[in-house]
């Protein structure tokens, strides 16, 4: 299995939602009467509330960066101040520092996908242009029959590629409908849940104390399992957006093919109606194919322009904003310092997929790179595919630390009993994304089966057990 599609089947460690949970515990440490540094971490920890911080699959709303930027504001002049609240407010500006960073790493995203859209319009124009050279080859023989044939094979190797096209395309429509049916199924689930709540709220101004506080407890429950299921459809509904688009460039290529074999049909009739005129055909077929050559020049610039421009910098402000996040955590001691630790650890995380997805968008600019070798178009490849994929190790590298050092955060943070031993499985499991290879600690074949991937999403779901509420 390649090294990228390894990648693909990592699924994400959620230190984000212990982070996130933790935060109203973390910013309501304060041992005096600052009233302005007690109001500020107070509106500050509503505000995070409300925008589900540090949680990278929230979905973010307009004026999410401005929260961010407020927050940060009005917690950094009691970050470093020597009231009760400092520690809590310095947690704050690192929160927020964290929630900009994952907004900026959206942004980087985005435009990364964007250059690996603009990638691939680039290989049907070498498609196009390999088309059109074959076209002038065959149409400068006069006689027309070894170059008929030689068109027909293309013919047949662009109806290939459409059939190809569609069969993913019917697996990608598949796919999109089982995960339409699957999010249906999660919000029907999380309506009766909330349904099951608000019956239960109903009940408690006709009880006693004790047994509405049992009650609360059963409302609090159904809440948070319908918030699951709603998470759960949202994570869903993320990757139908990210199928559709797929499905739209699959459409694109066959019309691009349904083209390329409409005038190779044209250049077949030709050859057999006009053998005399072949020289002239291979001249008009050349013309083409150089302006074909000059579209795919054209549009290479301006990726590479784009790559180096908008890529580079959504990268660099992310990655600033992280690193920023991370040097934020070091204020925030004392009372604060395991729920920092974690929030350090969710940033470094955070840091360590965004370098990660800017090595596989390196090494996107290669394989692109490397197309264009093979269609022995002018350039200087060699050079540009060896500096593309430095530079993707050169990532690689930077991402494995940034995966080591949140696993070493993590392992910072107190925890006890059952949270200590989840939180040293979420270090090992993220010592492995960075390439370090755990010691087998098996005694027998039955602890062999654990199944890493489902403990660490589900184990690592419930904040509340992680940390004793006196420690934070």
């Amino acid at each position: 299995m390649s090294q990228r599609k390894q990648r693909s089947l990592y699924r994400p460690i959620k230190l984000a939602l212990i982070a996130g949970s933790a935060i109203t515990l973390g910013l309501s440490t304060g041992c005096d009467d600052s009233d302005e540094a007690q109001a500020a971490v107070t509106k500050a920890r509503h505000s995070f509330n409300a925008l589900s911080v540090g949680d990278s699959e929230a979905i973010p709303t307009s004026n999410s960066q401005n929260k961010y930027q407020e927050a940060e504001q009005l917690l950094s002049p009691y970050a470093g101040d020597d009231n009760g609240y400092a520690e809590a407010a310095a947690l704050g500006v690192a929160m927020a520092k964290r929630g900009q960073a994952s907004l900026a790493s959206r942004e980087a995203a985005r435009t990364e996908a964007e250059a690996l859209h603009k990638a691939r319009v680039i290989r049907g124009m070498i498609n196009e242009w390999l088309t059109m050279d074959a076209i002038a080859m065959a149409a400068g023989q006069f006689d027309p029959t070894a170059d008929i044939n030689e068109i027909r094979e293309i013919i047949e190797l662009r109806r290939d590629d459409i059939a190809n096209y569609r069969g993913d395309m019917q697996r990608i429509n598949s796919e999109v409908t089982s995960h339409e049916s699957k999010i249906q199924d999660l919000r029907e689930k999380a309506s009766a849940e909330r349904n099951q709540a608000g019956g239960l709220e109903l009940q408690m101004p006709r009880v006693s104390a004790q047994e509405a506080a049992d009650i609360s407890v059963q409302v609090r429950e159904h809440t948070l399992r319908a918030d699951q299921f709603d998470f759960e459809a949202d994570r869903i509904e993320g990757i139908v957006g990210q199928l559709r688009p797929i499905a739209s460039e699959v459409d694109l290529n066959v019309k691009k093919a349904d083209s390329q074999i409409a005038l190779l049909q044209e250049a077949e009739a030709e050859l057999n109606q006009q053998a005399t005129e072949s020289q002239k055909d291979a001249e008009e077929a050349r013309t083409q194919a150089n302006a074909a050559a000059q579209s795919i020049k054209q549009a290479l610039s301006e990726y590479q322009a784009f790559r180096d421009n908008d890529v580079q910098s959504a990268n660099s402000q992310a990655i600033s904003l992280a690193q920023s996040a991370i040097s934020a955590t070091r204020d925030a001691r004392d009372a604060v310092k395991d729920v920092a630790a974690l929030n350090k650890a969710d940033t470094q995380q955070l840091l360590a997929e965004l370098t990660r997805r800017q090595a596989d968008g390196y090494r996107e600019e290669a394989d692109l790179y490397r197309a264009l070798s093979e269609a022995n178009l002018d350039g200087n490849w060699d050079q540009l595919i060896s500096d593309a994929l430095e530079k993707a190790e050169d990532l690689d590298q930077q991402s494995n630390q940034n995966y080591t050092d949140a696993a070493s955060s993590l392992r910072s943070a107190r925890a006890r009993g059952t949270a200590g031993e989840r939180l040293e499985a979420a270090a090992v499991r993220l010592e492995s994304l960075g390439g370090v290879e755990p010691e087998p600690e098996f005694n027998d074949e039955e602890d062999m089966e654990y199944d890493e991937d489902d403990s660490m999403e589900e184990d690592l779901s419930d904040p509340e057990e992680e940390f004793d509420e006196d420690e934070g």
